[in-house]
């Protein structure tokens, strides 16, 4: 069977039953909490840091903050004084057992917490799930990534609260090509979420276009995650840097995009599986919320939906 991505599908178009595309509501419960829309930007190093957590904070987004080099006791701190939600990444090896203890030990309030490594299906994070749930058990718990239903439905049985679906689909990922392990983000967003009983689903990868919210939201992901649609902007992290390369056809103002799994995120040449590019600097990013707020209100009313859930009862076309 074919395996379908974003670009393979089209949403079929229904009678509107809105007077207008704003009275259509994009909001999603992800725990205690109603966001405004069902998408977040990646948790990588390049894409946010604490300014860009506290922005969607502030916007009433979601967020996860990256778990590279950062001293997440100041930014839990820090979130707190200001009043924030707090969401966290950590991994699965001593040294995030060690951050967890010394969280556990002050105690800091810690809101949402995803395990974050590349394949989460394994014992070694099922141990951690288990530590979480002993010590956490007020924290919303994110599980990522897998791919594949039957991961799903090993993974729901440790008791999690969403699990992160997507292996190799952004755009700086080179797992694909130096692994050979890939799945496009359509079928394995529909076999997962088929496997699903409770957990919420958030889809990682492959948005490349503001429809492709509406398409993953339809297909059965209950958030999704986006790198490459966030990077660039005011709001993002890494330093503006000015190009005047009119050679090799690069002139402006641009900021650096990578891979979690590269040697920029890494610091070490040692089982690379991302690369760097270069992305337009975009300027300040509260318009960009904006324009994916009403492209996805303009998406339900197309449908002939009122709210995010009627997404899921969209036809669809194969392009």
């Amino acid at each position: 069977m074919k395996q379908l991505g974003y670009n393979d599908i089209a949403l079929k178009p229904k009678k509107c039953i809105v007077d207008s595309r704003k009275e259509c509501n994009t909001s999603v419960k992800i725990g205690n909490r109603v966001f405004d829309m069902p998408i977040c930007a990646a948790n990588m190093k390049s894409v946010i840091n604490i300014e860009t957590c506290k922005f969607f904070a502030r916007k009433n987004w979601f967020y996860i903050m990256h778990r590279f080099d950062i001293d997440i006791f100041d930014f839990i701190y820090e979130m707190q004084k200001e009043n924030l939600y707090t969401s966290i990444s950590i991994g699965i090896n001593e040294d995030s057992y060690e951050t967890l203890r010394v969280i556990y030990n002050e105690p800091l309030v810690v809101d949402y917490i995803t395990i974050d490594v590349a394949n989460a299906w394994s014992d070694k994070t099922h141990k951690m799930v288990d530590y979480i749930n002993k010590h956490f058990p007020e924290s919303f718990l994110i599980v990522g990534n897998v791919a594949t239903g039957e991961a799903v439905e090993d993974i729901e049985k440790w008791c999690v609260d969403a699990i992160k679906i997507g292996i190799a689909g952004g755009c700086v990922c080179l797992s694909k090509n130096k692994t050979g392990v890939f799945r496009p983000m359509v079928s394995t967003i529909e076999e997962c979420s088929s496997a699903v009983k409770n957990a919420l689903i958030i889809a990682d990868g492959g948005i490349k276009e503001h429809g492709d919210i509406a398409k993953s939201i339809s297909v059965g992901s209950d958030l999704c995650m986006a790198g490459s649609l966030f990077a660039g902007y005011d709001q993002s992290s890494g330093n503006i840097i000015e190009i005047n390369e009119t050679s090799i056809g690069k002139s402006g103002m641009y900021k650096e995009y990578f891979g979690s799994a590269s040697k920029y995120n890494k610091n070490e040449c040692k089982n690379i599986e991302g690369k760097k590019i270069l992305v337009q600097y975009k300027g300040d990013m509260t318009r960009l919320l904006e324009e994916l707020k009403e492209d996805l209100q303009s998406s339900i009313s197309y449908v002939g939906g009122k709210s995010l859930r009627d997404l899921r009862y969209a036809d669809h076309y194969l392009i």
